[in-house]
């Protein structure tokens, strides 16, 4: 299972005395990130000695195991050891992506940063809210905060550098763009993204079962909703996100 950008085979880098980094290619493409949920899926099923944890990046994946149980020259023996029998496998086994529905109200107060891009752009506030719509996007990981999305890849105009000052807190649900992507929170946190909108959903929440709903390797399809949609659906179980199946890969 090659792709263009892939490294022939993956390389490993030990961080500290207990995680091991297995990065796949040196920039970000859905090639690449199949392959590297394809793998965290893998070293989930077939857990190692000592494997504490697999977490999916955008490019590589996180392995965090225990080095009271193995060595850190035995663990990364054994990652390498897996390498051939993942290809075979991945190539059989990829399932379709999961793909959701999912709301935003743009604009306004949920919104500010919109019409500054809107402005930078020269097009109309309408015209950048169809442009983030126009495209299903890769959800290509969860990092920094709990259930927080990092997905793309947008349209060009989307190629925003970060804002020069962090803002100190914004709310759940925020939805930013910046660098080609959108980060959605599902916690406040502070940002340096441009924030366009946000969502009733949160895909946080820890009395939920499973606390984290969409993941790696998911695709969303945002539609706009108005101020009294957001309102509604943030007292509906769902929160205006469906699943709409698994979508076959083209």
């Amino acid at each position: 299972m090659q792709s263009a950008g892939a490294y022939e085979l993956p390389r490993l880098s030990m961080v500290g005395e207990a995680l091991l980094v297995v990065e796949f290619g040196a920039g970000l493409s859905p090639q690449i990130n199949d392959i590297v949920i394809a793998f965290d899926r893998f070293m989930q099923d077939n857990p190692l000695n000592g494997l504490l944890e697999s977490a999916p990046m955008s490019k590589s994946v996180v392995l965090r195991f225990d080095p009271l149980l193995v060595s850190p020259e035995q663990f990364g023996a054994s990652v390498k050891d897996v390498f051939t029998p993942f290809y075979v496998a991945t190539n059989t086994s990829i399932l379709p992506p999961k793909r959701w529905r999912f709301p935003v109200c743009y604009g306004g107060e949920t919104g500010p940063d919109l019409a500054k891009i809107a402005a930078r752009t020269s097009l109309s506030q309408e015209e950048v809210i169809a442009a983030h719509q126009s495209m299903v996007q890769r959800v290509l990981m969860i990092g920094f905060a709990p259930g927080f999305l990092y997905t793309g890849m947008l349209p060009d105009l989307f190629e925003l550098p970060r804002l020069p000052q962090i803002k100190p807190m914004v709310a759940a649900g925020s939805v930013c763009v910046a660098i080609g992507q959108t980060v959605i929170s599902a916690t406040p946190n502070p940002t340096g993204w441009h924030v366009i909108g946000r969502t009733p959903f949160r895909n946080f929440d820890p009395a939920r079962d499973p606390p984290v709903v969409i993941g790696a390797g998911d695709e969303l399809a945002f539609y706009a909703i108005d101020q009294q949609q957001y309102a509604d659906l943030r007292e509906s179980a769902k929160m205006g996100v469906e699943q709409t199946g698994r979508e076959a890969k083209t």
